[in-house]
């Protein structure tokens, strides 16, 4: 009789079937992501007679749907025809009357988007120079028709007739995939006159939420209500002047303001000259800076004149970014660069009509020069706080309170103008007449 022995199982052994079980379940899983599906930004311009889609296929993407190993803008450039080939026989635009025809105005590139590598490349679509008209339909099966998986983010940059521009991100109106393909732009009832509307109030906007600009505004109006005068060494404040005067004075500030800017929002968004962005936003900090020095002690009669006048210049190639990254035509180019710069003015005249009357009412009190010191002294740290953060790449260490005032403006403001009248009523300078007819009475 044959015996058999039964060894004991031991622990170690359940241990190892179960890993062995474990990495038989994730093996498949692993071997399938060495070709992830990735993502597609599909950013769509709606011009008054084109459509242009932007597409940033990630290479991940790209790989897993043609086969064809990106590794830098040369291996890039040698499959660019194929490359283009494929889009424009996968990507289709139409609007309400016809299927427009497509034309390549930007060749493939390979460019970082969101820390990752993504070829980028622009289609305009047209049909015979006639206006667009209704509802537009984007049909994208470029890699969706190979790998279903791989996502298509549909972005809306501007819709210039139909009113649609923003400032910022453009917004995402669809996610194509997992057999979606096609995405219909529905268009109320579109108008050149929509976008030129939508972008005044976009230029107010801009000034509104630019602490920036609005800063370098009241820096320059602090000293409206004051005249610099010779003085042993230099030049200082004296007030208050005459209400006329002071009201000449802020218009002119403003005036020489919206020339400057008005000079390089034309010029830049027309595309006839360009500046590197980040030493324009150091500039518009330095005309903080400036204009606070100026407001302390006058660096000359009328200076903040030429202050606003000259960083007007830079304000404006700040201001034209909004304007390049809506991707307009010539023609809404022009109608946007007049509207931007109407909104501006409307939201400095505003910012002017809250300010004004507190500044003039307190340049009849002691406390005036002090407290156009304070505001000085605010906007130096704030500008140089601003410096630092660009410098840096990161946010300016006083966003935060930044942030507050923007989502509670009326209340701030309300805080200012309290402070404004304590201000007077605890400093005022009376009359000397008055004085006299207070004692005499009994």
């Amino acid at each position: 009789m044959t015996s058999i022995t039964v060894r004991r199982i031991r622990p170690w052994m359940i241990a190892l079937l179960a890993a062995v079980a474990v990495m038989l379940v994730f093996l498949p899983a692993r071997s399938a992501s060495a070709h992830p599906a990735g993502t597609t930004g599909v950013l769509v311009t709606i011009q008054s007679d084109a459509v242009e889609i932007t597409m940033q296929i990630q290479e991940a993407g790209f790989t897993a749907a043609t086969g064809y190993e990106v590794t830098d803008q040369a291996s890039l450039d040698a499959v660019s025809d194929n490359l283009m080939t494929f889009i424009l026989h996968r990507v289709r635009v139409s609007d309400s009357v016809s299927t427009l025809t497509p034309t390549v105005i930007a060749s493939p590139e390979l460019v970082p988007v969101n820390g990752e590598d993504a070829i980028a490349t622009t289609v305009r679509f047209t049909d015979a120079g006639r206006s667009i008209e209704g509802a537009i339909t984007l049909d994208y099966s470029f890699i969706l028709d190979v790998v279903p998986a791989h996502q298509v983010y549909v972005a809306l940059v501007s819709d210039w007739n139909n009113g649609q521009v923003a400032e910022g991100d453009p917004e995402v109106v669809a996610v194509l995939g997992g057999g979606v393909t096609e995405v219909t732009l529905d268009r109320s009832s579109p108008a050149p006159m929509n976008g030129f509307f939508s972008v005044i109030w976009l230029g107010m906007l801009h000034i509104a939420e630019g602490t920036d600009h609005l800063l370098f505004l009241s820096t320059l109006l602090v000293v409206a209500p004051s005249l610099a005068v010779r003085a042993r060494r230099g030049f200082r404040w004296k007030q208050p002047i005459p209400l006329k005067k002071t009201i000449g004075r802020a218009a002119l500030i403003i005036s020489c303001f919206t020339a400057g800017h008005l000079v390089t929002l034309a010029l830049v968004s027309l595309g006839l000259i360009s500046f590197p962005t980040k030493p324009v936003e150091i500039l518009v900090a330095v005309s903080i800076i400036v204009a606070a020095i100026h407001a302390i002690r006058p660096l000359m009669p009328r200076g903040e004149l030429l202050i606003a006048g000259l960083f007007g210049l830079v304000h404006g190639t700040a201001f034209a970014t909004t304007i390049l990254d809506l991707n307009l035509g010539f023609g809404e180019k022009i109608l946007a660069i007049l509207g931007f710069n109407v909104g501006v003015e409307l939201a400095q005249l505003i910012a002017a009509v809250l300010v004004l009357p507190l500044l003039i009412l307190l340049s009849h009190a002691r406390a005036f020069s002090g407290f156009r010191a304070v505001i000085a002294g605010i906007a130096i740290v704030a500008a140089a706080a601003w410096i630092i953060g660009i410098s840096t790449d990161q946010s300016s260490a006083l966003q935060p309170v930044f942030d507050q005032i923007a989502r509670f403006p009326i209340a701030f403001y309300l805080a200012l103008v309290v402070t404004v009248v304590g201000l007077w009523y605890f400093t005022r300078t009376r009359n000397p007449e008055n004085t006299r007819l207070d004692v005499l009475q009994p």
